[in-house]
């Protein structure tokens, strides 16, 4: 960004911004949206955290995104200097003699225009991804989720991922629709994304979701919503020749319904609804140096939904605090699986069957040994590997991977736990409950309170009242 302002004010050759024009007189930017919004970003000193952009995302700015801004604008700052500054030469030639020439040089600066003819507006996507699969390649994922851009799975991620801030996909929906989009979105938004993720890890207490800023962050979400959704979740390095969307008024039910499902499945994984598993981040999405898992997300919500579909939220409850001890004990073999399977779409399943095998020999009675006996004799998992211990590259500093490390390890030991699972507890998913039940005489005494997570309390009263063997779990 700043050496691409450092050669329009110096003017260098800048590529052409090709435009097309609807029959509404509205202009659209087929390719160069980039240059023109450093150029704009230059002009308003707003780099993601300025007026115009907290407008935009209603006050509501990721910390990731006003650090990259505070970047952006300190690094143009040192070498070009603020657009004000230019202005103020400009207004008053010779009050600042360092710049009189740069200003001179930047009146006779300019940026080529071409126009895509016709008022066709396929005629006009048709070339937008053309000309975007030459020179810097679309995404595919992102390409996936452009040509979805109508569908209720496409409006509900991008109303997650701004939390429910910036363009309204939803407009044309009803006022109570509106509301209900933007409501449900902003709670998921918190609950995916709270507390910010910190570069360096002091504590147990993580988002789900890592970064609520960066390029894996709509794919991520596009994809957990297809998962709540029983939709298929498709690997897009796959795509070909996708044909542009044929555009359509968004479907305000079916929205809401995809909306609905995708909130009551992070309800299951973290939060204090009574259906909550308060799933500690620490253990299922971040790695033991610090890095967050997003197959895991994935994989766990394909994971969790399969325990929903069969019936099996007693029996995880059941078998629960061994199958975390295995997985803290196992953390490289997640890092083994997306390197084996890929990332994402491409290996949230066979990621997703690796948790349910696991699962199922702790309920069958196997314990850890026999677990890691059942994976070598597996044709997928057969491959991994216990890892040897991050280890810092300069023999007397510690790196960040190793300080994560060290703290992460320290903060999974102690974090809380639930004295009928067993399972560790997600602070943001605790509530208190009766040792000795109100049903059955239980005060609400200090004495008789003990912690627990949300969903635990709940499974495991019927694990202990219903099921008499792992065998009639299983069943």
């Amino acid at each position: 960004m700043c050496d691409f302002i450092k050669a329009f004010i110096e003017g260098d050759l800048i590529p052409s911004v090709i435009c097309w024009q609807s029959p509404a007189r509205l202009t659209f930017v087929i390719d160069g949206a980039h240059r023109l919004s450093a150029i704009m970003a230059w002009l308003q000193d707003d780099y993601g955290d300025g007026e115009a952009s907290i407008a935009f995302y209603n006050n509501s700015i990721p910390d990731e995104q006003r650090r990259i801004a505070d970047k952006a604008r300190t690094l143009i700052k040192t070498e070009i200097g603020p657009w004000k500054v230019f202005k103020a030469e400009q207004e008053n030639p010779g009050s600042n003699v360092a710049l009189t020439g740069k200003v001179r040089q930047l009146a006779h600066s300019k940026i080529p225009l071409l126009w895509i003819p016709g008022q066709d507006s396929t005629k006009a996507e048709r070339a937008f991804v053309a000309i975007n699969r030459s020179a810097v390649e679309i995404d595919p994922t992102e390409l996936k989720i452009l040509n979805a851009r109508f569908k209720p799975e496409s409006i509900t991620a991008r109303a997650i991922v701004r939390n429910a801030a910036g363009h309204k996909y939803w407009k044309t929906f009803s006022k109570s629709g509106q509301e209900e989009v933007e409501t449900v979105a902003m709670d998921i938004y918190k609950a995916l994304y709270s507390p910010p993720l910190n570069p360096q890890v002091k504590t147990n207490e993580l988002p789900i979701a890592g970064h609520g800023y960066g390029s894996q962050t709509l794919p991520l979400i596009f994809d957990l919503v297809n998962i709540a959704n029983g939709l298929p979740v498709v690997d897009s390095s796959k795509l070909r020749d996708l044909k542009p969307a044929t555009p359509v008024i968004p479907d305000e039910d079916k929205t809401l319904d995809v909306v609905r499902k995708t909130a009551s499945l992070v309800r299951r994984i973290t939060g204090t609804h009574s259906s909550s598993l308060g799933l500690l981040p620490a253990i299922y999405f971040y790695a033991l140096n610090g890095r967050h898992q997003p197959t895991s997300v994935l994989a766990i919500a394909a994971f969790v939904m399969d325990l929903i579909e069969h019936d099996e939220l007693i029996a995880f409850t059941s078998a629960r605090k061994a199958f975390e001890e295995f997985l803290i004990d196992n953390k490289p073999f997640i890092n083994q699986l997306t390197g084996q399977y890929g990332s994402m779409a491409k290996g949230y399943r066979q990621m997703r069957d690796y948790f349910a095998t696991i699962l199922d020999l702790f309920i069958a009675g196997k314990n850890a040994d026999e677990v890691h006996a059942g994976l070598r004799a597996h044709d997928k998992f057969r491959r991994l590997v216990k890892d040897v211990p991050i280890k810092t590259i300069k023999p007397k500093e510690f790196s960040t991977e190793l300080k994560n490390w060290a703290f992460l390890s320290e903060a999974i030991k102690n974090a809380a736990v639930c004295n009928l699972c067993g399972a560790r507890m997600d602070n943001k998913s605790m509530q208190l409950g009766h040792l000795t039940d109100k049903s059955k005489g239980g005060v609400g005494s200090g004495d008789n309170a003990e912690t627990m997570p949300h969903g635990s309390i709940r499974f495991a009263i019927q694990l202990s009242s219903r099921c008499s063997s792992r065998e009639r779990l299983r069943r």
